[in-house]
């Protein structure tokens, strides 16, 4: 009890300290090719790099801090501090640095207003915070001077598919792969064609990234991330065993990695190795707590016999409640479905999912929506917004679990059952607590079939 009690003083202090330092911040999204995360890890485009990017982000930072004085004008130096406050971001989740990097680039916009790569930075800082209506406007800006500006096709490309415009996502993706053919554009192609449903081309597209990061000698969180992210593909096809490989070689590529030591706590878990798990995932939340990892811990600790220590995990997620607004909206999807996950305050879950719907239209916007609504007894809305969230044949388990959940409570027994069978044989790992429900459903739906034969027999 005494380690239990300790374990959350750490963790809400961690969480206090960070609402108290990062006032306007954004987490980075969590990574995957499910619910819609997975953001800031496109966001570099395949610019030509400084000089001291040999460096490790925070000798960058102090580099460039170095030639700033406290009255510059110097906003191309300004930029690049941007862009080093982004890669420490990057690699080591640090939260923090997402606002320094927003006021270095705003700071260079101010100084020089049309200076296309700032402007292009800043737009990648906007889609981490969730503005992507911005974010597009600001590539709009650098796009309309410069049609074939790599980093600003990137971020169009980027905020496009996070509003649903999957189209336009495609268009900025494809030329951005005639103007600059390499990995970060690999990778975007491979989320686009997973979401399509094409999972064999997805995870082409990220080993010709993975390969070429190779070939090209380029190591560190890069490599890193191009490896998590075909591990992350295999995941979501229930292939733990090659998933597991892909995300030891992204350990192996940048030690110390906290998305391929989350992805290996996943996979323990999918094993059923609990303890194991638990302990990858309680130094991961003391250092980072990030709300998907501490509502997975805390289904860690559920499924574990450990309801005491759940429930601080709980209580850890629904301190992002007394956030501010600003705060609030990178967490608003993952706040949504970790309360109608669990079934509590339906009522702020649905105010959470609204606020989603309406600064982000993509799939996973619609199928939060409807599983919210599904916890509220709504399921002929839910239905409907389901079935917007099934339009592009994504292959997620997840989206055919909450569909076959909402069809079962329709009555519509062959359909959940179709649905409920197709989210399991396609990850039966897709998550610790609801994939167990999915198969209670399917069970009470066999049953209930079975009760209904013997009731028609003469």
């Amino acid at each position: 009890m005494q380690h239990v009690t300790q374990f959350r003083k750490s963790t809400l202090l961690l969480i206090f300290s960070l609402a108290l330092v990062a006032i306007s911040y954004a987490l980075r999204p969590s990574s995957g090719f499910s619910g819609g995360a997975a953001l800031a890890e496109w966001l570099f485009g395949p610019a030509e790099p400084p000089v001291p990017d040999i460096m490790p982000p925070a000798e960058q930072i102090g580099f460039w801090t170095n030639r700033l004085e406290p009255d510059t004008q110097d906003y191309i130096s300004m930029t690049h501090l941007g862009r080093a406050y982004l890669l420490l971001a990057r690699e080591a989740g640090d939260v923090g640095s997402y606002t320094r990097a927003e006021d270095a680039l705003r700071r260079a916009l101010e100084l020089n207003r049309d200076y296309a790569p700032a402007r292009s930075l800043l737009g990648s800082v906007l889609i981490v915070r969730h503005a992507f209506a911005e974010a597009r406007e600001n590539a709009r800006i650098v796009l309309a001077e410069d049609p074939d500006d790599a980093q600003a096709l990137a971020v169009a490309g980027d905020a496009a598919l996070e509003l649903g415009d999957y189209e336009a996502a495609k268009a900025a993706y494809d030329r951005l792969l005639e103007l600059a053919p390499g990995g970060p554009v690999y990778s975007r192609l491979a989320r686009l064609d997973w979401l399509y449903g094409r999972t064999d081309e997805a995870i082409e597209w990220m080993q010709r990234a993975a390969a070429e990061a190779v070939r090209l000698d380029i190591g560190g969180e890069t490599l890193a991330w191009y490896r998590f992210q075909l591990g992350e593909l295999y995941f979501q096809q229930g292939d733990v065993r090659s998933a597991r490989k892909w995300y030891d070689e992204s350990a192996q590529a940048f030690p110390g990695y906290y998305l391929a030591e989350a992805a290996m706590g996943k996979t323990a878990a999918a094993a059923g190795d609990l303890d194991q798990a638990i302990a990858v995932y309680e130094p991961l939340v003391r250092r980072l707590p990030r709300p998907e990892f501490i509502a997975f811990l805390g289904d860690l600790y559920a499924l574990s016999g450990q309801p005491v220590a759940a429930q601080d995990q709980y209580e850890a997620m629904m301190f992002i409640q007394k956030l501010d607004a600003s705060q609030q909206l990178p967490y608003n999807r993952q706040m949504a479905l970790f309360l109608a996950n669990h079934n509590i305050e339906l009522d702020t879950a649905l105010a959470y999912a609204e606020s989603e719907l309406a600064a982000r239209q993509d799939i996973y916007a619609y199928d939060t929506l409807g599983w919210v609504l599904y916890r509220l007894g709504r399921y002929d809305e839910a239905a409907a917004l389901s079935e917007k969230a099934l339009a592009l044949g994504t292959r997620d388990a997840l989206l055919f679990y909450h569909a076959g959940m909402i069809a079962a409570a329709r009555g519509e027994r062959e359909e959940a059952e179709t649905l409920l069978i197709l989210a399991l044989d396609l990850n039966p790992n897709f998550d610790l607590i609801q994939a167990a429900e999915a198969r209670q459903k399917l069970l009470a739906l066999s049953e209930q079939a079975r009760s209904r034969q013997w009731s028609l027999l003469p």
